[in-house]
């Protein structure tokens, strides 16, 4: 599986991680259970109002704190399955928050373990149709699932599979389904033919707003650069294994756009250069039009990448992915407005 994928059927990421603390409540109000950075947050939910307890790390270090500390909540009951778990390794999965009840809520911890991917390839085995990918460093126990659409499965029946074939290998508990989605056949291959439409009606239009604005060599080198530009972000999501979403489409439009916006600002000052030095050539015209423009495109990429790294750092999810695709865009745009597409102009 090289990333770009438009296979229907179901997509997790899940992490392999003990379960250090076991919750219960037999109170006869609302209580749950949420997990927030590296604190565990307590709500109590009555006709008096919402009561809330937080136990940070700082205070409660490790899995046998925490429970300790939940012990002396009325109606709360906690035990320790491995009381030296670090509470700053708490997960945050699939189900939180979570509402608490006479059946205990398990609570996973990240740990260092030796999980390798043949192994969780070998638990999905019998499932058929099944793909797994490393995600980060394999110390973060971590793990993509593809598993292929079947006659008459549902997500819930798809989810129930993998859940019980995790649990079967690993221990009913040990696995955090951090992301879970599932794409029908129809969405599928909507989502092929709208990506596909989705650029080539940028590149058209985009084709048609500078032929009128400049001229038609002016649009195609345009065109070629753009065209670099999306080869490159194919190539980067190929690599790097990411899933082809809706967000990577984005994440390419947002790139063209960038990229065609420092374009024009190269070749309208090309245009201008034309007009009042008249006794250069096109090649000096283009090579003094982009020293000039030099500066100003290598501060925009600056701070666009100053807003974007910590995103790509420190955000979660969607935002993440599509943070980390800009960051390779705004460099591979920068690269072909610059260089590529002024040289196209030339040889146009």
């Amino acid at each position: 599986n090289l990333g770009v994928d438009f296979e229907s059927g179901l997509s997790q990421r899940i992490q392999i991680a003990p379960v250090g603390l076991e919750v219960t409540y037999f109170g006869n109000q609302d209580a749950v259970l949420s997990i927030t950075g590296s604190a565990l947050t307590l709500e109590i939910r009555g006709d008096e109002g919402v009561f809330t307890t937080s136990f940070r790390s700082a205070s409660y270090p490790t899995a046998q704190d925490l429970a300790s500390a939940l012990n002396e909540v009325s109606s709360i009951s906690a035990s320790a399955v491995e009381g030296s778990l670090r509470t700053e390794n708490l997960l945050s999965g699939y189900g939180f928050p979570a509402t608490l009840s006479s059946v205990a809520t398990k609570l996973n911890f990240q740990s260092a373990g030796s999980t390798t991917i043949e192994e969780v390839r070998g638990a999905l085995s019998d499932l058929g149709n099944v793909k797994v990918q490393t995600v980060g460093s394999s110390a973060n126990q971590t793990f993509q699932i593809r598993l292929g659409i079947k006659d008459g499965a549902t997500q819930a029946s798809m989810e129930e599979e993998v859940k019980k074939a995790l649990a079967d290998y690993f221990g009913v508990g040990n696995t955090v389904v951090l992301q879970s989605d599932y794409i029908g056949p129809k969405f599928s291959a909507t989502l092929l033919s709208s990506s596909v439409l989705a650029v080539l009606v940028a590149m058209a239009l985009i084709l048609a707003y500078v032929w009128v604005r400049f001229r038609f060599a002016y649009a195609v080198s345009s065109i070629i650069a753009l065209v670099h530009d999306i080869l490159m972000m194919l190539t980067v999501i190929s690599l790097f294994r990411f899933e082809f979403s809706s967000t990577t489409i984005a994440a390419l439009l947002t790139t063209i756009g960038y990229s065609l916006n420092n374009t024009i600002v190269i070749f309208d000052r090309v245009r201008e250069n034309a007009q009042l030095n008249k006794n250069l050539v096109l090649d000096q015209q283009i090579d003094r039009s982009v020293t000039q423009s030099m500066s100003r495109t290598i501060m925009s990429a600056v701070t666009t990448l100053i807003a974007i790294v910590p995103l790509a750092i420190f955000a979660s999810g969607d935002i993440q992915l599509f943070a980390v695709k800009m960051g390779f865009g705004v460099l591979f745009g920068t690269y072909s407005s610059n260089l590529l597409a002024p040289a196209m102009l030339y040889w146009i």
